[in-house]
This record gives C-alpha cells, sequence and structure tokens, in this order.
C-alpha cells in the first residue's frame, strides 16, 4: 500500500515533464501599504552579510494575531483559499501536529503545480533586527539554512486588524545560487516550466486575500475539541536582555498524557 499523504484538499499530481495547467488568480484589490521606519541589524548578527530583499508592511482588516498564529498551524485547511490561482497544492512533510512550531516542513506548491517548495520554520532566535512586532513567523527554504537568508512574517493587533510585515532576508551567495537554479530547472523543464515567479507580487496577493477566508475559516474551528487536528500555536515574541529575540511559549505538539 502506498504512503498516505497527508495533504490539504483534492488535488491532480503531475508526471515529470507533463505540461501543467495554471489558472489566473483572484481579482482582488490590494492590502493597505503603512510606512514604517527600516529594520536595524542586531549587531550580534552584523558579519553575516545579510541583504533585506524587501520589506513591506501592510494593514490587514478584521484578521487577529491569534487567527494567524492558528493557521500556521493548522494551513492545510486553508492553503488553497489562500492564493487561488498561485497555491496548487499543500502537502506537510513534518506537520506541527507532530513537532510542534520549531523544525515544522511543509510542501508548498507555488505556481508549479508539479514541483513543490519546501519550507521549514526556524527559531525566532534567528531574527536579526533590533525591533520585531509581537508575533512572529520565520522560514527557510528548501535546502538553505538561516546562515543563508530566510522570509519573516511579522504582525500585531492593530484597531480593526493587524499589521503584517514580510520581509525577505538574503544573502549576495544565496541570490546567485537561487539563480542559478532557477536558470537551470527552467532549462530542464522546456514547455513545460512554470511561469518564473515574482515573491514581491505574489506575497501582496497573499496579503489581499488573507481576510477574504482565515476569520470565517477560523471560526469553523474554534473550539473543535481534537488538538493533533486543531493544533494551537501562540507566536508572541519577547525581547532577550541582549536585545535579541525569542518566541514566548515554546509551542510544542500536544502530549497523549494530558488528554488519556
Amino acid at each position: 500500500m502506498e504512503n498516505i499523504i497527508f495533504n490539504g484538499g483534492q488535488r491532480r499530481r503531475y508526471q515529470r515533464g507533463e505540461k501543467p495547467i495554471f489558472f489566473r488568480r483572484r481579482d482582488v484589490p490590494p492590502a493597505e501599504v503603512v510606512p514604517v521606519p527600516p529594520l536595524e541589524i542586531h549587531p550580534k548578527f552584523a558579519d553575516f552579510g545579510y541583504i533585506i530583499k524587501f520589506d513591506v508592511n501592510e494593514f490587514i482588516p478584521g484578521v487577529t494575531a491569534k487567527m494567524v498564529d492558528w493557521f500556521w498551524a493548522n494551513m492545510e485547511k486553508g492553503y488553497h483559499l489562500w492564493a487561488p490561482g498561485e497555491h496548487y497544492g499543500f502537502d506537510w512533510i513534518a506537520a506541527p501536529c507532530d513537532v510542534g512550531y520549531e523544525g515544522s516542513k511543509e510542501a508548498s506548491y507555488e505556481f508549479d503545480p508539479s514541483r513543490p517548495i519546501q519550507i521549514t520554520r526556524i527559531s525566532v532566535e534567528h531574527y536579526p533586527f533590533t525591533e520585531c512586532y509581537e508575533h512572529c513567523w520565520i522560514s527557510c527554504f528548501n535546502d538553505s539554512r538561516p546562515e543563508d537568508g530566510f522570509l519573516v512574517h511579522m504582525y500585531q493587533d492593530v484597531e480593526g486588524g493587524i499589521y503584517w510585515r514580510s520581509v525577505g532576508v538574503e544573502t549576495e551567495a544565496s541570490i546567485k545560487a537561487f539563480m542559478e537554479k532557477m536558470k537551470k530547472q527552467m532549462e530542464e523543464d522546456g514547455e513545460s516550466a512554470a511561469p518564473r515567479p515574482d515573491i514581491q507580487d505574489h506575497m501582496a496577493y497573499e496579503s489581499a486575500t488573507l481576510n477574504l477566508f482565515l476569520p470565517q475559516l477560523y471560526a469553523l474551528w474554534e473550539g473543535h475539541p481534537d488538538p493533533w487536528e486543531n493544533v494551537q500555536f501562540d507566536l508572541t515574541t519577547e525581547q532577550k536582555e541582549d536585545g535579541t529575540w525569542r518566541h514566548k511559549y515554546p509551542n510544542l505538539p500536544p502530549r497523549r498524557e494530558d488528554y488519556e
């Protein structure tokens, strides 16, 4: 018997070399961009050679930080709704219900319905800036390490919604490696190649759609008693004495002994 894959919904699985079908994304108004002061690198990370590729702060109405914390632990329930036409599939490689926040890993079929991007959550202790929002999610892509760069989504409650700040951190070496990988992949795929991703445009689309599904989805699952099916995260941050950051809570997986 084949292994069962825990995914976020029924979807077609493409064979290698098969030309995939791409769909148009929804026409939604963009989220409001709210200017904020630039981030500063903490002295502890000054020698890492980090480059801020992008830093965008947006206002998302109707969403709370608690909803977003929950979504990171339960993405299989709404991944396809988050960016229709660009989110084609989702699998957990290491699910939060088994490993908790740190080390949880997803296979996200963004842009390309036949090849996933692996996204792994890492500790906020790798967060390199002097200022942080009240909640923070930080992840590496594919086989990269925190030293190579990462994506940050940080957010906090404000009147009527949240501030949602997305920051891409890279190094010169990681940028070069990514460009080489994309070139090789497009040469190998030929006619079946997925459109080359515009990461910032994609994340702007995610920001615009977040409030169209998350409040309703969160309400449907609120109070569901099974902690393995309704995983709870609290990604509240706190600043350490040296000025760096950590999560206030461990966000570990549920334990059987707490429910038997």
